[in-house]
């Protein structure tokens, strides 16, 4: 056997196991859901005043680490948004939609926003937005692992 059919034959390997990678890597509509109802827990957080913002923002984060965790007992690993690719994009447009919506809640809707309809419409948007957003983050990892992104 030469070095280029060893070569060949680990690319095989490789693009079998990114194969079985991808038909893992399907996620259950409630871990999608959490990441909207974590955006929206980040939002109603902007009208409670600064203590308790503090506090919805740190229940947030170990509402990750749980989910995280859950991730390496369920599936024996955990899969970030922050990784080169083509789902960057989508990471920095949910991280860019956080930011903007909770500052618009907090700077750009007059106190009490929880009395504001605009505040609720806003908040509907961008729970399902945030939802519908990580389950396109699955489709394009998974087209990624497939080989069919690049």
């Amino acid at each position: 056997m030469t070095d280029i059919d060893e070569a060949r034959a680990a690319m095989a390997d490789i693009r079998a196991t990114e194969q079985r990678l991808a038909q893992r890597m399907v996620w259950p509509f409630w871990r999608h859901l959490a990441v909207g109802l974590a955006m929206g827990a980040l939002m109603i957080g902007q009208t409670l005043g600064n203590r308790a913002s503090i506090l919805a923002s740190l229940g947030v984060i170990v509402l990750a680490l749980v989910l995280r965790n859950h991730d390496l007992r369920r599936y024996g690993m955990f899969v970030n948004g922050w990784m080169r690719g083509r789902t960057l994009w989508i990471s920095f447009a949910l991280f860019a939609l956080a930011v903007a919506a909770c500052l618009y809640v907090r700077l750009g809707i007059a106190a009490p926003q929880r009395e504001a309809p605009l505040f609720w419409v806003l908040l509907v948007v961008t729970v399902a937005g945030t939802t519908a957003a990580s389950y396109l983050w699955q489709v394009v990892y998974r087209r990624e692992l497939e080989g069919e992104a690049q």
